[in-house]
């Protein structure tokens, strides 16, 4: 639906152009800012296709390589997973809004307007002020220090799940078939975790061998994380570069682990709508 969407707000953008389609330019921002000023030909599943200017040949470029485009308009027509992540991360936090025109608005709060036609950021300036200012006008937004919650959310997740998945690869490597299979699962899981002899949690066994390392490494990792994303300044978001050849203050693009699982699935999902046996593949799950 998002990749039909797209479509459809390309197809608006170029039709409210009226009598004059071929002065139409687009510019298409990669994660890292550079901008190719072109006129979009089609979007497809993996690529996007476009005319560079002063050219006559088509050209192209991955899906998961563009920010977003939009066109001298100022519509946007496609966004990546990233700008929407990136957006719901700036949302309802404190901070500065840097304008193209070099000033800077304070605010107490920010939300955005989803509809990418005429892009807007309502900023809350104080109490009972506030205004509606165009995405295009903002070169980037810098949040406060709340933003931290995802470097701890990450740094948790990488020391934790690392260890369960050492867990579970132990299982496998010392599985013994003279015993039930129960007991030796949880006796790699029991290994972290504490004794609680208030509850008699773990009374029997002691606190597992593991669980000294993993109530020091996760903290570590942690701290690790927060400090890599206040020196690569992940609280600062960028939008618009001033100039075309000018790059962003840092690459934009979000990883996530969930989403590049989803976009290789849903690969595989449009490889196997091309033919007859996939989609009847596909229409017994559907």
């Amino acid at each position: 639906m998002k990749h039909l969407g797209s479509i459809f707000l390309f197809i608006y953008s170029l039709s409210w152009c009226g009598s004059i389609p071929s002065d139409v330019k687009h510019m298409v921002v990669d994660h890292n800012g550079l901008t190719i000023e072109c006129f979009v030909d089609s979007i497809g599943y993996q690529y996007i296709y476009f005319v560079p200017k002063d050219s006559v040949d088509i050209d192209s470029m991955e899906i998961k390589d563009v920010y977003y485009v939009y066109s001298d308009y100022n519509r946007i027509f496609h966004h990546s997973w990233s700008f929407e992540e990136n957006i719901r991360r700036i949302e309802n936090r404190t901070g500065q809004a840097y304008t193209t025109s070099g000033d800077t608005l304070n605010f107490i709060d920010i939300k955005f307007d989803k509809d990418m036609i005429q892009p807007e950021i309502l900023l809350t300036t104080g109490h009972e002020r506030s205004e509606y200012i165009s995405m295009f006008d903002v070169e980037h937004i810098e949040t406060d220090f709340s933003i931290m919650t995802y470097s701890v959310k990450r740094g948790f997740q990488y020391s934790f799940y690392s260890f369960m998945i050492a867990a579970t690869m132990n299982i496998a490597l010392s599985w013994d078939k003279e015993r039930r299979a129960i007991p030796q699962i949880w006796d790699q899981y029991d290994n972290l975790m504490p004794m609680i002899s208030i509850i008699g949690f773990n009374k029997q066994h002691g606190t597992g061998v593991t669980y000294e390392s993993l109530t020091s490494l996760v903290p570590l990792s942690i701290l690790i994380s927060m400090g890599y994303d206040v020196y690569k300044e992940k609280n600062k978001f960028y939008f618009s570069p001033i100039y075309e050849e000018r790059e962003f203050g840092r690459n934009m693009h979000v990883f996530s682990l969930k989403q590049m699982i989803i976009n290789r699935l849903n690969g595989i999902i449009f490889r196997l709508e091309k033919n007859n046996l996939g989609r009847k593949v596909l229409g017994w799950f559907r």
